[in-house]
């Protein structure tokens, strides 16, 4: 039988396409996603790290999850994302009860990680390295919710290194996707359903020509519009039709 898997995705819309990223790769990989944490054989804590209350919320629901080791078939907790990223071998070290901690830039490697902890090949793995791919984010999406307005993210990381700003040692030098895959995803999330499509970067100046040379056609009753993750902000509307 496949694993169960779930997943909490606390944290901005960041972690939530990645969330969805991670969950369809392992979707397709044969694996069962569960919304039922309580039947769940591998828990994955997607978690983020900018702020100190996003690590208090990381952390507290970490140590929640560790509880289902006790109460139900939690035989993996799985630790993924920013926070796992920016304190790596800390967290195995400091929470025995996390079996895995995956990296930004490691997540391809969630369902090699799941099946050796789940059939007791491995006791604890470390899977971070320096996060430099942007193709994972083609990967087809396990979407949360087919509401009318859906999040797709057209980058990753940022190069400015601002001596304030975290965002280049978690998610690595800015690089984009290209128009290519931007428009594939666009149109399967047109075709779930979404009327509205927040493109979003933790860096979007880069991406402002977008609006300005030439508008995205991504379905005939579509708004487009850019935020800026970096800090939630609403650049503009890159297109909309009626």
């Amino acid at each position: 039988m496949p694993e169960k898997v779930g997943c909490i995705s606390p944290g901005c819309p960041k972690n939530l396409v990645d969330s969805e990223i991670m969950l369809g790769i392992l979707k397709n990989g044969d694996f069962e996603i569960t919304t039922n944490m309580k039947s769940a054989e591998a828990l994955i804590i997607h978690t983020c790290a900018f702020i100190g209350d996003a690590m208090e919320e990381a952390v507290d629901t970490i140590l929640e999850a560790a509880e289902l080791k006790k109460k139900a078939q939690l035989k993996a907790l799985i630790v993924t994302g920013c926070l796992a990223q920016r304190y790596k071998g800390e967290i195995l070290n400091e929470i025995p009860e996390v079996d895995a901690v995956i990296g930004t830039g490691n997540i391809p490697d969630t369902g090699s990680v799941i099946e050796k902890l789940v059939h007791g090949k491995e006791n604890k793995v470390l899977s971070t390295g320096n996060p430099w791919d942007v193709t994972y984010l083609d990967s087809l999406r396990l979407l949360s919710c087919n509401g009318a307005s859906q999040y797709l993210k057209i980058a990753e990381g940022c190069s400015n290194f601002c001596t304030y700003c975290i965002i280049p040692s978690l998610r690595g030098p800015y690089r984009s996707r290209t128009v290519e895959s931007v428009l594939l995803e666009a149109e399967f999330l047109v075709n779930k359903g979404s009327r509205e499509l927040i493109l979003m970067a933790p860096e979007i100046d880069p991406l402002i020509y977008i609006a300005s040379e030439e508008p995205l056609k991504i379905g005939d009753f579509v708004k487009a519009r850019i935020l800026d993750t970096d800090r939630m902000d609403l650049i503009g509307e890159v297109a909309e039709y009626d």
